[in-house]
């Protein structure tokens, strides 16, 4: 249900051995990147983790970095036709010396057709190891060429049909004739069915492109193999043609929420609308920089209301970007929806999404725990370059996830790291001597619990504080923790910067930060109240999203996916920082801060990506 219209102005990081694994038509190769887990996997390739196990006994306890694995095909060569109604496609792992020209020999695809099926490829990642999508033939098989020598056709009055062209968005009569050098009068009579009375085409358009009226030279072809750096340069060449003649007069939104105008829900309904109210906010300052947009909002209803009648109603056909959901099922309609329309779809709030496996045009915003695990670990090392860690349990445990993601990394750095329990540490007639032995001068001690609740946060100040007293000869240390503490901190007082805090987070905001305390200011003057004080903000949320999203199809259009890095704003909460899952994949947000509680009474967020 339509609610409200408004209208303003406006990768995979893979390891790069060689593969020795050989690849059959039964399986082929995949190469362990840091963040996945066999789960991950088993969704990029619509199998399941029993089926991996099956063909890798050795995965079963963990999978590392740079591990081989065997991956069951679910299609064979012969089977990749227009015809066949069973997969969409198989994959393949690129072998030594192979080019996209062989590739396409091989499967009898069109080199342009396996770069479209596989976004995330390009010159400096297609190498040995690396898995790509081969999707189903569209064109005609490739016939392999033959010398012909040079000679002249001369043309007949009757017009030829040299090739056929899909209308890509953004393309017009004028870029399609100037593209294949024909004008438009030859254009429209080639196409006396279609529609091409107004000079915006509609996407997916199927063109006959006939032969310029002049005398044709078929020139003599050389049996020669063409390098990927040409058959990619041609490419590039072909999108900068597109959006060259894009230009985005006003940026089409959906956005699509449970506002629940069906049913009752108070607290769920608050947070959409406060989301959808910093949305605005951020639409308001891009107006401000002279983009338009129309914005067009719909009501996804309850969990279990589908959104087909207002996928079939034709609605969000000419969208230029959806935002939304909430709801796994509804991602999964929208996802389906948003790769067959070739829309982009940015999902905002929940991170377990396997549509963005196999899925290029969907976007996820919160951070999946595996991938987030593996960049804080990273940055670990960054922040703290000589550690020694003392993980301090309470037997609950409930960060056990994280605690052997860096407890692995720190094996593989030889780093030293000690247990203790939290008695231990807040027995005051023990805990000296103990730590005595397990801090270590010239190193960055960090105090880490294996739990992130509240109770075992304001358990630990109170002690380390008092062994931070100048009466007591220890190693300087620090405390390491969890995104939840941001929402404790004000509950602390100044306990939590005496210690020398640190936390990691994807989203972050503060008073004392400018860019909350604007944010804030602005909003309780739109809509006379303060937003919710829950976390993550949602109305903050949608203003990150908002503005991000937006100015980045504004500005890159169809190379937003390639460019939405390249966006410069200082986020109120959340940053952004995307890759893509594999070539034929979303994309996912990757970015995480760390949080400085200093002892000079300071809050420094460190963002590793500026540094």
């Amino acid at each position: 249900m339509k609610i409200h219209k408004y209208i303003s102005i406006l990768l995979l990081f893979l390891c790069s051995s060689i593969v020795t694994l050989a690849q059959s038509n039964d399986y082929f190769i995949h190469t362990v990147s840091k963040g996945q887990t066999l789960y991950s996997i088993s969704r990029m390739y619509n199998t399941t983790v029993k089926e991996i196990i099956d063909l890798n006994p050795e995965s079963t306890t963990k999978i590392a970095v740079g591990q081989q694995l065997k991956i069951r095909q679910k299609q064979s060569i012969e089977e990749l036709d227009t015809q066949s109604n069973s997969n969409e496609g198989r994959f393949h792992t690129i072998k030594s010396g192979e080019t996209l020209y062989r590739l396409g020999q091989i499967y009898k695809i069109t080199p342009q057709e396996i770069c479209a099926a596989n976004p995330g490829l390009n010159i400096s990642n297609f190498r040995s190891g690396e898995v790509i999508f081969i999707p189903r033939r569209k064109s005609q098989p490739i016939v392999e060429q033959t010398v012909t020598p040079q000679k002249e056709i001369v043309e007949e009055d009757k017009l030829k049909i040299r090739t056929t062209h899909k209308v890509e968005r953004g393309e017009t009569i004028y870029s399609i004739t100037r593209k294949y050098e024909i004008t438009e009068e030859a254009l429209k009579e080639a196409n006396p069915t279609a529609e091409l009375g107004h000079k915006k085409l509609k996407r997916k358009t199927i063109l006959n492109i006939p032969y310029p009226k002049k005398v044709q030279i078929v020139k003599e072809v050389e049996k020669a193999e063409k390098s990927n750096a040409e058959i990619f340069k041609q490419i590039q060449e072909m999108k900068d043609s597109i959006a060259s003649v894009s230009t985005f007069h006003g940026i089409k939104v959906a956005l699509i929420l449970p506002f629940l105008l069906d049913s009752y829900s108070p607290n769920e309904q608050a947070r959409m609308i406060e989301y959808y109210e910093g949305f605005l906010l951020a639409v308001n300052k891009l107006k401000q920089y002279g983009y338009s947009f129309e914005i067009n909002t719909f009501d996804s209803g309850s969990e279990n209301k589908s959104l087909a009648s207002l996928l079939n109603s034709g609605e969000l056909d000419n969208m230029d970007i959806i935002i939304g959901a909430l709801y796994p099922s509804h991602n999964k309609e929208l996802a389906k929806f948003a790769k067959e329309k070739e829309i982009p779809l940015v999902i905002p709030f929940t991170s377990k999404e396997d549509e963005i496996f196999r899925n290029p045009m969907v976007y996820v915003v919160n951070t999946m725990q595996s991938y987030f695990f593996s960049e804080v670990t990273d940055h670990f090392f960054k922040a703290f370059p000589n550690p020694n860690v003392v993980f301090v349990s309470d037997g609950n445990d409930n960060k056990k996830e994280f605690v052997n993601a860096l407890t692995e990394k720190l094996d593989k750095r030889a780093v030293t790291h000690t247990t203790i329990h939290i008695d231990s540490l807040t027995n005051h007639e023990t805990n000296e001597v103990a730590l005595s032995e397990i801090l270590q001068e010239g190193k960055d001690n960090i105090f880490i619990p294996t739990s992130s609740s509240e109770v075992v946060l304001s358990t630990m100040l109170p002690t380390l504080i008092l062994l931070n007293n100048d009466t007591i000869n220890l190693p300087e240390y620090k405390l390491f923790g969890y995104p939840e503490w941001q929402i404790y901190a004000g509950n602390m007082d100044s306990r939590i910067y005496e210690v020398d805090t640190y936390f990691y987070a994807s989203f972050f905001s503060h008073p004392t930060l400018p860019e909350t305390s604007m944010f804030q200011n602005d909003y309780i003057k739109w809509y006379n109240r303060n937003i919710q004080n829950i976390y993550p903000r949602y109305g903050m949320l949608g203003y990150d999203t908002g503005y991000v999203f937006l100015l980045a199809i504004s500005k890159f259009g169809t190379e937003m996916p390639n460019r939405i890095n390249q966006v410069s704003f200082n986020p109120v909460q959340t940053g952004f920082k995307f890759e893509r899952v594999n070539n034929w994949g979303g994309m996912i947000n990757k970015k995480i801060y760390f949080i400085h509680y200093t002892p000079d009474y300071n809050i420094e967020k460190i963002d590793f990506d500026k540094k």
